[in-house]
C-alpha cells in the first residue's frame, strides 16, 4: 500500500497527499526501511520529513519550492522504488534528496 502512495506521490505531486498521509508515509519509510535493512527507505524518509517540516513551520511552501518538489520527486522516485539492487537504490535516493534540499549531514 505505501509503495502505491509513493508512485501517487511521484505521479500526482505532493498536493497529492493531506499533510497528515505525507507525515505517516515518510514514517512508514522510516520503519520499512529499518525493518527490511533497505536504506533507500531512510533516506526517503529524512527527504520526506524535510518536506512535511516546511509544511508544518511554515504553513505552506512556496509555488517555485513546491513544482522544484513535484519535478524532483516525479523524475526520481520511481526508479529509486523501482530499483532491484538496494545499495544503487540508496545512492540514488541521497542524491534525489540533496536535489530536493542542498547536502545535509
Amino acid at each position: 500500500m505505501e509503495l502505491n502512495s509513493l508512485l501517487r506521490l511521484s505521479d500526482q505531486g505532493i498536493q497529492s497527499l493531506l499533510p497528515d498521509d505525507l507525515r505517516r508515509l515518510a514514517d512508514w519509510c522510516w520503519d520499512y526501511g529499518e525493518a527490511t535493512g533497505d536504506a533507500r527507505y531512510c533516506s526517503l524518509w529524512k527527504a520526506l520529513d524535510r518536506v512535511v517540516e516546511a509544511f508544518t513551520d511554515q504553513g505552506h511552501v512556496t509555488n517555485e519550492k513546491l513544482e522544484h518538489l513535484n519535478l524532483v520527486l516525479a523524475r526520481d522516485l520511481p526508479g529509486i522504488v523501482s530499483e532491484k539492487d538496494p545499495a544503487s537504490a540508496s545512492m540514488q535516493a541521497r542524491s534525489m534528496r540533496e536535489a530536493l534540499f542542498g547536502p545535509t549531514l
